[in-house]
């Protein structure tokens, strides 16, 4: 029902904007903080919170120093010493981000295809031990994640270990002359570059995909034979006779990954200052996925012969002078150079 000039719902209108601002003049102020927290053990983290992500921008690339020294209390405080490696040793691995590929040439003018690689304030965050566990293993912690999203378990962890909310967490086994103080950040010279590691992995999602595309088969014949467009088709998946069943892991069409992969790389270049691998050749995962790199192991192994590897980690000399960026040797002999004698004669065939 309206008023006498105002009709119903204007009348409405007006009654809502008057009582509207007494409503917020009259209502209790309520205390604000400055940081709503899920609990006490978040509010603590947040004095040792990190920055979210290292800025990798084109203007760092040109404040990148030749060279880096580490001074005598940086070298007390790592509490590491370097050990000679038995016949048992087993280092630790790393923690990485996939940046993308790009293209690199060595000093003979040869191109090669790398996988950029981002060890983003890779830490130890706890040791196994087989006194306490059973096992020996060092566990690692990558990259940076807002605490509010941690459960509390991780957050006593991080306190314990005194450092932030990490991204990702990861075990790698090792033996017990390979185990790293808690706290300790891993350097990307803890590789050699021309080293051979394995890097592990999960591949992209690809979606549904016919037999083919995914367990790699020839297919049919393209023409005499095949009828009713059966060219991909996967063929015969049960008998005919004995079981009538089509039996469990049968070979067929499907989802299409993602699937864990472990790929054998070598370590083509390292570079201190931004803490970046970059790997020769393609490793598993998309951009921003998180790899797991370690040592080659069994006859991949076998190549690292001669190679500096440092154990248990990479420990600097106070005082000493390391390059920045360290790339693999290159080879010998020019690969662009080919001889002017031929393979082989006609002459002395006939």
């Amino acid at each position: 029902m309206g008023s006498r000039f105002l009709p119903a719902g204007a009348f409405a209108q007006v009654f809502r904007r008057c009582f509207a601002a007494e409503a917020v003049a009259t209502a209790p102020k309520l205390r604000t903080f400055c940081k709503p927290y899920a609990s006490r053990w978040v509010k603590r983290l947040d004095r040792m919170q990190q920055k979210k992500r290292f800025a990798l921008t084109k203007d760092a690339a040109l404040q990148i120093p030749e060279s880096e020294s580490y001074t005598e209390t940086q070298v007390e405080s790592l509490g590491i010493r370097p050990s000679f490696p038995i016949w048992s040793s087993r280092r630790c691995g790393v923690l990485a981000y996939k940046l993308g590929c790009m293209s690199l040439w060595d000093d003979w003018g040869e191109r090669h295809m790398v996988t950029v690689c981002h060890v983003d304030r890779c830490v130890v965050l706890e040791k196994r031990t087989i006194s306490d566990h059973g096992y020996e293993a060092v566990q690692l912690g990558l990259g940076y994640r807002n605490p509010n999203r941690q459960s509390k378990q991780n957050i006593g962890r991080f306190i314990k270990a005194g450092v932030g909310s990490k991204d990702k967490i990861a075990e790698f086994k090792c033996s017990s002359d390979c185990l790293l103080p808690v706290g300790h950040y891993m350097s990307v010279r803890h590789f050699t570059p021309g080293q051979w590691v394995f890097v592990s992995g999960w591949s992209r999602a690809k979606g549904f995909k016919g037999a083919m595309r995914r367990w790699h088969f020839g297919g049919q014949n393209a023409s005499h034979g095949t009828e009713c467009k059966a060219h991909s088709a996967p063929g015969s998946i049960a008998q005919g006779k004995s079981a009538h069943i089509v039996w469990r892991g049968t070979k067929m069409g499907g989802h299409h990954g993602p699937d864990p992969r472990v790929t054998n790389c070598r370590v083509f270049r390292i570079e201190s200052h931004r803490n970046l691998i970059f790997l020769k050749g393609a490793v598993p995962g998309d951009v921003g996925s998180v790899l797991k790199i370690r040592d080659a192991l069994g006859i991949s192994a076998r190549k690292n012969r001669g190679l500096h590897i440092h154990y248990p980690t990479f420990v600097p000399k106070p005082g000493h002078s390391y390059p920045v960026t360290l790339q693999e040797v290159p080879k010998e002999r020019d690969p662009f150079l080919f001889t002017e004698d031929p393979m082989y004669d006609h002459h002395q065939q006939q």
